[in-house]
């Protein structure tokens, strides 16, 4: 019986230690071929988004993202995106610097147009959000001269 217990106790022992064992270097594995791979596309480096257009002029943003609220209650969601026309050098390395700053201000005034405009199985006023986007980054930037474009706006609210 005692026999039996450790024939099966050492069965047990190899087979979770085996794998530990097939998985390590040996030089020649694919593994090696991985390592090489992620070190020559720069390990660690931050991956790009894909521009939309090779305009020197162009200045890409993130989509944005808002939870409605309305009467203290989550209602839905709008999600707005967008881009930036930016024509002046000078203006587009500003906008570049302060774009979390442009951001934030986005947020907030999207929230607040969220929380008092939107309303379910109505779509959001196109014209309403475009002029309050531009209007905004107009004061963020302190000056005209970059352009909002919108790309898409999706409202989903219960």
């Amino acid at each position: 019986m005692i026999a039996r217990f450790l024939t099966i106790a050492v069965l047990c022992l190899s087979i979770a230690v085996l794998p530990v064992h097939a998985g390590g270097g040996g030089g020649g594995g694919h593994g090696d071929k991985k390592k090489k791979e992620a070190s020559a596309k720069g390990k660690g480096a931050p991956k790009q988004q894909r521009e939309i257009t090779t305009l020197e002029s162009w200045v890409s943003v993130y989509p944005i993202s808002i939870t409605v609220v309305q009467d203290d209650q989550v209602r839905g969601q709008l999600q707005v995106w967008l881009g930036m026309d930016v024509i002046d050098p000078a203006l587009r390395t500003r906008t570049e610097e302060i774009k979390p700053r442009l951001r934030d201000a986005w947020l907030t005034r999207l929230s607040q147009y969220a929380a008092t405009s939107l309303r379910a199985r109505r779509p959001a006023n196109i014209d309403d959000v475009s002029r309050l986007l531009q209007a905004t980054a107009d004061q963020t930037l302190g000056k005209p001269g970059a352009r909002v474009l919108l790309g898409s706006v999706v409202v989903n609210v219960k």
